[in-house]
C-alpha cells in the first residue's frame, strides 16, 4: 500500500517537474512576447542575473514574474477562466464591464461629486472669458460614450452615473463656453445601429458624425462663413478591416463576446485637398491603415482615426479661404475630426494630456484661431484633470 502509495507521489512530482521544464523550453525556443494586447501591457522578460541579484534573492523574483507572463498558452488559461465564471457561475460582471443580453459590454462609469465638477466646470469657464476677450468663441461638448447612452441597460446592483455626472458638469458650465449637451444628439438617434462598437468604449463614426452636424450649426448660427454641416450622402460609409474586440472586450477576453466589431471608415465623395501634419510631420493621412491589417483580435483598431492620439495636429485645406479651428479633445474626437475640416481653411487639434509647449491662449494668439471646440468624453474629463488645465498643458494622462 505504502510502496504505491510513493508509486503515485513519484509521478506527480516528475510530471510536475516535467510540465514546468517543458514549458521552460517552450519560452526559450519561442522567444518572449512583449507585450499582451488583451490587458494592454508589456510583459515581463528574462532577467538579467548578478551575484547580487542571486544572493538577495530579487533575481528568483524577477524570474518567477518573468515565468508567470511568459507561461506557455497564458492567454488561453485567461479566456477559460472566463468562460468558467460566465458559462458555471452566471458572471455578467467583469472588473469594471456589465455584459448585457444585446451583446453590449457596458463600461460602468464611476460616482462623481459636485465638487468636482465645479472645479472642471470653472477651468472651462476661465478659458472660455479669456477666449471672448480675444473675440474667439469657445464651445465645450460632452461626447455621451456608450455607457451614458444606454445607461438605462445597466443592474440595479451594478450601477452607472454617467449621466448624473454629465447633469453636474452642464449645471456649472457658464453660457460664454457655449456648452452643449450631445446626450440630446445621441438619443434622438439612439436606436440606429452602428452608433458604437459593441465591444469598445469608443463611438463610431456615425455617432461623431451626428455630434459634429450639432456642433457645426451651432458654430454656423454665430459665424456664417463655416456653412451648414454636411450632410450623410455626402460621404461614402463603409465598414472595414478584420473584426476586432476592442478595449471592454480585453477586459473580459473573449468568452462574454457575442458579437464583434469593425471600424467605419468614411470617405467624402467630392474629392478634398488635404495636408494632415502630425506634430510638425506632414503629407500624412487621416486614416492610418496599419490597425486594420493586424491579424490580432484584440488589436486597438480605434487608432484607425488620425492614427491614434498626437500632442499637436495642423490640418490645411486649400479649398477653403476662411477661419481657423482649434479642437482641444481626448480620443473620441479623432472620429469627428475628418468632418470638421470641411468647414475651415486651418484646423489645429491639441491633446493636452501631450502637448506641453505653451498655455492655450498663447496658442490661440498665435495661430490666430477664430473657433474652438472642447470634446472631451464624460469619463476621462473627470479622471483625467489635464485635459482641461489650459494654463499648463502636457502633464500626462492623469497629473
Amino acid at each position: 500500500m505504502q510502496s504505491n502509495r510513493f508509486q503515485v507521489n513519484n509521478f506527480l512530482v516528475i510530471s510536475f517537474l516535467f510540465i514546468i521544464f517543458a514549458g521552460a523550453i517552450y519560452v526559450w525556443v519561442k522567444g518572449d512576447l512583449k507585450y499582451s494586447t488583451i490587458e494592454n501591457r508589456e510583459l515581463a522578460q528574462m532577467p538579467k542575473m548578478s551575484l547580487k541579484k542571486l544572493a538577495s534573492g530579487e533575481y528568483s523574483k524577477e524570474f518567477e514574474l518573468y515565468f508567470n507572463d511568459q507561461f506557455p498558452g497564458r492567454l488561453k488559461l485567461i479566456e477559460a477562466n472566463a468562460t468558467i465564471n460566465k458559462d458555471l457561475l452566471g458572471q455578467n460582471v467583469v472588473q469594471d464591464v456589465y455584459v448585457a443580453n444585446n451583446g453590449l459590454l457596458l463600461s460602468t462609469v464611476p460616482k462623481q461629486t459636485k465638487e468636482s465638477a465645479k472645479v472642471i466646470a470653472n477651468r472651462i469657464n476661465k478659458f472660455a472669458l479669456q477666449a471672448s476677450k480675444l473675440g474667439v468663441n469657445t464651445y465645450f461638448s460632452l461626447a455621451p460614450n456608450k455607457s451614458v447612452t444606454f445607461e438605462d441597460q445597466f443592474p440595479s446592483y451594478f450601477p452607472s452615473y454617467g449621466n448624473e455626472a454629465s447633469d453636474y458638469l452642464f449645471s456649472y458650465i457658464d453660457p460664454i463656453a457655449h456648452p452643449l449637451d450631445l446626450r440630446i444628439t445621441m438619443n434622438k438617434h439612439k436606436n440606429e445601429p452602428n452608433l458604437y462598437p459593441f465591444t469598445d468604449h469608443h463611438w463610431k463614426a456615425k455617432a461623431a458624425f451626428y455630434s459634429y452636424q450639432t456642433i457645426i450649426n451651432t458654430i454656423y448660427m454665430n459665424s456664417n462663413e463655416v456653412g451648414k454641416a454636411m450632410n450623410a450622402d455626402d460621404f461614402i460609409w463603409k465598414e472595414e478591416g478584420l473584426p476586432f474586440y476592442g478595449s471592454d472586450a480585453r477586459k473580459t477576453t473573449r468568452a462574454n463576446v457575442t458579437k464583434t466589431d469593425t471600424i467605419t471608415v468614411v470617405k467624402s465623395k467630392e474629392k478634398q485637398d488635404l495636408n494632415v501634419c502630425y506634430n510638425a510631420i506632414c503629407n500624412r493621412g487621416l486614416y492610418a491603415e496599419e490597425p486594420l491589417k493586424n491579424v490580432s483580435l484584440y488589436t486597438n483598431r480605434y487608432v484607425t482615426y488620425m492614427g491614434g492620439d498626437h500632442p499637436e495636429t495642423a490640418i490645411y485645406n486649400d479649398k477653403v479661404k476662411n477661419r481657423k479651428l482649434l479642437i482641444i479633445k481626448d480620443s473620441y474626437a479623432n472620429a469627428s475630426i475628418q468632418f470638421f475640416v470641411n468647414h475651415y481653411k486651418e484646423t489645429r487639434v491639441l491633446d493636452l494630456r501631450y502637448y506641453n509647449k505653451m498655455p492655450i491662449i498663447d496658442y490661440i494668439k498665435k495661430f490666430k484661431i477664430d473657433d474652438v471646440v472642447i470634446m472631451n468624453n464624460v469619463n476621462s474629463i473627470y479622471v483625467t484633470p489635464t485635459l482641461t488645465n489650459f494654463d499648463h498643458p502636457g502633464q500626462g494622462e492623469n497629473q
